[in-house]
């Protein structure tokens, strides 16, 4: 306690502040051992005290004055004085007010929630992350703090694409423990490890900065859910024994991922299973000649039958028009207008037809395979 008062003291306006309080404090007991027993309206120090604060607010009740020759010395002085006085103390106070809330922009400040979700680090899968998260959680139920080394006008315009969502940010190296601390990670529901790239960090150094900051929030908060984003998947083994309760191998679902996270662990263990490298699980076989005019559902009951797989969608092909195909005959007009158009030197007659396609994921019962419906995805 000695130290946070001598810590007080060093600044300057508290140190004016506490005189003020020193001079008042005075004032109000002079006041009182003057007037007491000579002054019918003051019966206690609270009356005293009463007169004074009216008196240097400035607002002048008149319900109790000094009657004494000393006491009316006092008022003169308070008199002169209160406006200065509270004008310096209004001013103070305004002038607190507006520290804190340059710091909170800045990110300087600390937040006091609790059962909020932590965002540590910046990069380009931040936005997306947010955005993912609404599709599976209420976000609006959440107080969300960043915690990453942004500049002001970096979070300003980020914090502007999500107007509806209480977003605080603070500004710092998350593996620093007071960083961390002023983001009340103690208090912490969630927390979200991105691979922090921001200001042209290398992807070398992001896992073990991961690694650096889940020991340190383990030592703080041992009961908050930490989902990880990993960009060697040799680190994740490691990120897990720090404390994590899973890792997100770095890829372009990483926002789909770490936001699903946060309602089941099943969401991307299911994601996970599905597109594993190991056992591909999900495959694009060609479409049997035979189902052509058939329905999906044909389609859907013989694969699940027979192979014991489930039919998810269909990819058609189709293919661009060329002019060959318009003109097509060997007669004396088709060869002239061929001939004009080759004399335009434009390439007309391209042979090789350019191919576009169009996924039809889990398409109706009903629907009818064409020709176009030239591949069938299905999870093995």
């Amino acid at each position: 306690m000695k130290s946070k008062f001598k810590k007080l003291l060093n600044d300057p306006a508290n140190k004016f502040l506490l005189f003020i309080l020193i001079f008042v404090i005075f004032i109000g007991l002079l006041l009182y051992a003057t007037e007491i027993g000579k002054n019918p309206n003051i019966h206690s120090l609270f009356d005293a005290f009463w007169w004074l604060i009216v008196t240097i607010a400035t607002v002048g009740y008149g319900d109790i004055v000094p009657n004494t020759f000393l006491g009316k010395i006092i008022g003169m002085i308070i008199i002169i004085s209160g406006v200065t006085l509270f004008s310096l103390i209004s001013g103070s106070i305004a002038s607190a007010l507006v520290e804190w809330r340059i710091k909170e922009r800045k990110g300087l400040g600390k937040v006091k929630f609790k059962n909020h979700l932590v965002i540590l680090g910046w990069n380009n899968h931040l936005e997306k992350t947010l955005e993912a998260m609404e599709k599976f959680i209420n976000l609006e139920e959440y107080n969300i703090v960043l915690v990453n080394q942004a500049e002001e006008e970096d979070y300003e315009n980020f914090k502007s694409k999500f107007p509806d969502l209480n977003i605080k940010f603070i500004h710092g190296d998350f593996i620093k423990e007071n960083v961390l601390k002023r983001a009340n990670i103690s208090q912490a529901k969630y927390i979200i490890i991105l691979s922090d790239t921001y200001g042209g960090r290398s992807l070398d150094e992001c896992d073990e900065r991961t690694l650096i900051s889940i020991l340190l929030i383990r030592t703080l908060n041992n009961d908050a859910k930490i989902y990880a984003e990993v960009v060697k998947e040799e680190k994740a083994k490691y990120i897990l024994r720090a404390g994590a309760d899973d890792v997100i191998l770095g890829n372009e679902f990483n926002s789909i991922l770490l936001s699903s996270a946060l309602l089941s662990p099943a969401y991307h263990m299911l994601f996970r299973e599905i597109a594993s490298l190991d056992n591909m699980r999900v495959q694009l076989i060609p479409v049997p000649k035979n189902f052509i005019g058939e329905t999906f559902k044909d389609l859907f009951n013989h694969f699940k039958q027979n192979k014991n797989i489930l039919a998810i969608g269909l990819v058609s092909t189709k293919k661009e028009f060329t002019i060959n195909d318009f003109l097509s005959s060997d007669s004396s007009i088709d060869n002239f207008i061929r001939q004009k158009f080759e004399e335009a030197e434009e390439d007309f007659f391209e042979e090789e037809k350019k191919e576009n396609y169009e996924l039809k994921l889990n398409p109706p019962d009903d629907y009818k395979i064409s020709e176009n419906d030239s591949y069938v995805f299905v999870i093995k």
